[in-house]
């Protein structure tokens, strides 16, 4: 029986500007001219004898048909993009892993301790991106994400709580001599504080917790990833607030030291999140045993951190 179904090239140009709502940067993601794109999606609406955008001046929207198509087809086109990648994958002997995970969590914490899993699964090729936000397993081509927030997602999965997180001021020994002595922890508000872009209110809460009188709410610069507020904090370009799991190298060099050890604990924590359908997929299964057996040996040592205040 014959299918009747447009070619990739087409669905690939639609799906890419139905997400971006551009035909220019859905042709700068699949390396073609904009007119190339347009020709593509002419031809798949000619096909399918459907509108599938509306072109209004320079603005590009989805029709309400085309919306519903786009939802379809992305989870079919990750679908034959993992397929690939897994025969890949299979024909140089090994099963792939993809993996999501937040920058700073992926480079102080998860990348020092993975050579041993990989040591251990030669067999299995590991992919790793990173991502802040939550997104759809659905639209993209990923087995796991290390999220942090509340166990929450946008479709149906499954959530390994990891670590909660409790934040510490460190600066570097030098900013310490330059500005200290820090007698009490308002006198921390004297001098620059890196504030992390997701946790806003971190800075006006540990004072807060402190016991600090504030007049007026702390500013200071801000930061997309914790991994800028401790390479600036060691730089002496000021004082940042940043779990110690995350530094526990740089406290034991002496690169980073806490004017106060006082901790604030954050409400959201970390998770392992995955999609239903894989928990049950090889590679994930010994990577979320290898990942939960790691994090039991820092919950083990985490009676030496920073007390809590009373």
């Amino acid at each position: 029986m014959k299918r009747y179904t447009p070619s990739l090239s087409c669905l690939q140009a639609f799906e890419a500007a139905g997400r971006y709502l551009s035909f220019t940067r859905a042709a700068q993601e699949l390396y073609v001219t904009q007119g190339a794109v347009s020709r593509l999606i002419q031809t798949l609406e000619n096909q399918l004898g459907v509108l599938l955008f509306v072109r209004q001046n320079k603005y590009l929207t989805l029709t309400s048909a085309g919306e519903a198509y786009l939802r379809k087809i992305q989870p079919c086109l990750a679908r034959l993009e993992a397929a690939t990648q897994e025969l890949q994958a299979g024909h140089s002997g090994g099963a792939r892993l993809n993996l999501s995970v937040l920058p700073t969590f992926s480079a102080k914490w998860l990348m020092p301790r993975f050579p041993a899993f990989a040591a251990a699964h030669p067999n299995i090729l590991i992919n790793i991106s990173t991502r802040i936000a939550p997104f759809s397993f659905g639209k993209e081509d990923i087995d796991a994400a290390i999220h942090f927030g509340e166990p929450v997602w946008p479709e149906p999965a499954k959530f390994d709580f990891l670590l909660s997180e409790s934040v510490i001021p460190v600066c570097s020994p030098d900013f310490m001599k330059r500005h200290g002595p820090f007698k009490e922890p308002r006198d921390l508000t004297r001098c620059t504080l890196l504030h992390l872009a997701s946790r806003a209110n971190s800075w006006q809460n540990w004072l807060e917790k402190a016991g600090a009188e504030l007049e007026e709410r702390v500013g200071g610069p801000m930061f997309e990833h914790y991994l800028m507020i401790f390479q600036a904090a060691v730089a002496g370009l000021g004082i940042g607030l940043v779990p110690p799991f995350l530094i526990a190298d740089e406290l034991n060099s002496g690169k980073l030291i806490a004017p106060f050890d006082i901790l604030l604990s954050e409400t959201a924590a970390y998770y392992l999140v995955y999609p239903e359908d894989r928990a049950h997929y090889s590679p994930l299964k010994l990577f979320r045993e290898w990942l939960l057996q790691e994090i039991r040996q820092v919950h083990q040592v985490h009676h030496a951190a920073p007390r809590e205040p009373a």
